[in-house]
């Protein structure tokens, strides 16, 4: 089950005795007992990650932070980039037959670099090297196993990787920049806003938006991607892969992360009055994971209203999307 970022605030605020529906505590404790029991996963994806740091409120970061220990267990998304790598992959070989074996790739791991990379392994390592008598030494002067003592290392360098330094000592951190990622996001903002604008005005463009938030996302977004899967699949030298643009974005929109991104964006545009912002973008690419890959989404309700009222997203893809952390007790 994925979670906006606002919903996880509510659920830490709940966890310390401050919730803002009183319905909250229940929700809280159903979920809790569900993850220790093994039937539910939350994960977490880079989104989490990049707006938690984001934020300047250092009791809010603690907050959810604790309360993500708790219900993630660490458990987090594959990047966007590693599952566009499949969907394009798996698309090549249904519609040519090639490459003969798609790469399939592992949706859900553990931590922030499976988040960030798509590759497993905890921010705090190993202990590595030793006899296996100094290792019985160490487990016996650690009161614990090896694998325990690992375990807890890792668990802590995930926790203080969400909570993120506090306000007062972040300046005394050489080479310290929680909002780097925002920086690079309000260039791609800009770029976003060049198609928005395209869109409104220019009236070829306007009568086929698909084909425009196609390109745009093929330009900047996983154009090396395609390279590389149209390459492993045998397309090389000057053959063509598809024959016209029509076909590439019937083809693009094939794949599930691109159509969920596509219809949002499009569904979006038709609000000449909106004003996007970066969080806009990363709500999109979130959900574009989320709505395919997850058995349930709560979102806000801007994005629920696009994906639910507008888009039928929940029923093409046949995952519920909420918008509301009290409208989750019939599902779970």
């Amino acid at each position: 089950m994925y979670l906006d970022l606002n919903h996880w605030y509510a659920l830490g605020r709940a966890m310390v005795g401050h919730p803002d529906r009183a319905e909250h505590v229940d929700i809280l404790r159903t979920l809790r007992e569900q993850v220790e029991q093994g039937r539910l996963m939350l994960p977490l994806s880079a989104v989490h990650y990049i707006e938690l740091a984001e934020n300047p409120r250092d009791h809010q970061r603690k907050e959810a932070a604790d309360v993500m220990t708790v219900l993630s267990q660490f458990n987090t998304m594959a990047p966007a980039a590693r599952i566009i790598d499949e969907e394009l992959a798996q698309g090549l070989h249904a519609r040519f037959g090639r490459p003969t074996w798609p790469i399939k790739v592992k949706k859900f791991g553990y931590g922030a670099g499976f988040a960030l990379t798509g590759e497993d392994g905890g921010l705090g390592g190993r202990v590595e090297g030793g006899t296996e008598e100094d290792r019985r030494e160490v487990e016996a002067e650690l009161g614990m196993s090896i694998a325990q003592f690992e375990a807890d290392v890792n668990g802590f360098a995930e926790y203080m990787l969400l909570k993120q330094p506090e306000t007062g000592i972040r300046d005394q951190i050489p080479g310290y920049d929680p909002y780097a990622a925002r920086r690079l996001a309000d260039e791609e903002l800009k770029s976003f806003n060049i198609l928005v604008d395209t869109v409104q005005t220019n009236p070829d463009i306007a009568s086929r938006p698909l084909d425009a938030i196609c390109a745009r996302q093929f330009l900047f977004e996983f154009r090396d991607n395609y390279t590389r899967a149209v390459m492993s699949a045998g397309f090389i030298g000057k053959r063509t892969v598809f024959r016209s643009k029509e076909e590439l974005t019937k083809f693009l929109m094939s794949m599930p992360s691109r159509r969920v991104a596509t219809m949002l964006q499009c569904h979006y545009l038709k609000d000449t009055n909106k004003h996007w912002k970066i969080n806009d973008l990363r709500d999109n690419l979130a959900l574009s994971q989320a709505i395919p890959y997850c058995d349930l989404v709560v979102t806000d309700s801007e994005v629920w209203d696009v994906a639910v009222n507008r888009a039928h997203l929940d029923q093409e893809f046949e995952t519920p999307i909420l918008r509301r952390l009290t409208d989750l007790p019939p599902l779970l």
